[in-house]
């Protein structure tokens, strides 16, 4: 895993090494990064942004990487966060510019709603299997963790991709081989005049 572009490009990412007791990770290729991110790039700069399932951090350093100015990483599992830490330490981030939650993302985005932050990208890349998409956008609208123009962007398998309960919500999808990911936007000013 490397960083795809921006002040950190080229560089390794450590990753966890594969078990055969668990299936730890699937990671976001860079093909899939290197995509959205080129979708993003002229956003980025001065943002914030929520790397939801964060894994090894990847996608959260991609966006440090290109210019956001803070990012959080939520992610469960203890060692995925250490990792992170580790990443983010081997790259120098100031300490100041992310933030890792290490709980399930239910309780870190409650957490993150209590605190009224708000973010302009929110990237969610859940376990496939886990069905957690609805979960998850119920979640970040009705905690309203989005800015205005915020976009939530959800990474999903191609076989099986989700439906948002409001197609109005749905700005883009794109596919990626067997990966497809969406673009939602919850504008808290539809319908007004």
């Amino acid at each position: 895993m490397r960083v795809v572009g921006g002040k950190y490009k080229g560089r390794k990412l450590k990753s966890m090494p594969k078990r055969n007791d668990t299936k730890l990770l699937r990671p976001t290729t860079d093909r899939v990064k290197e995509s959205v991110f080129s979708i993003l790039n002229n956003y980025l700069e001065g943002t914030t942004f929520l790397d939801l399932f964060a894994g090894t951090g990847a996608v959260g350093i991609e966006a440090l990487s290109r210019g956001a100015k803070k990012v959080v990483f939520v992610e469960k599992d203890r060692r995925f966060c250490n990792l992170i830490r580790e990443n983010l330490k081997v790259l120098k981030v100031p300490r100041e510019r992310y933030q890792v939650l290490c709980e399930d993302f239910v309780s870190a985005l409650k957490k993150l709603g209590k605190r009224k932050e708000k973010f302009d990208f929110i990237y969610a890349d859940p376990p496939y299997e886990k069905g957690y998409y609805t979960k998850v956008i119920n979640l970040v609208k009705n905690l309203n963790l989005l800015d205005e123009d915020g976009l939530l962007i959800l990474e999903e398998p191609k076989k099986n991709p989700f439906i948002p309960e409001q197609e109005k919500w749905l700005v883009e999808k794109r596919h990626y081989g067997t990966t497809t990911v969406s673009f939602l936007n919850f504008n808290p000013n539809e319908g007004e005049e």
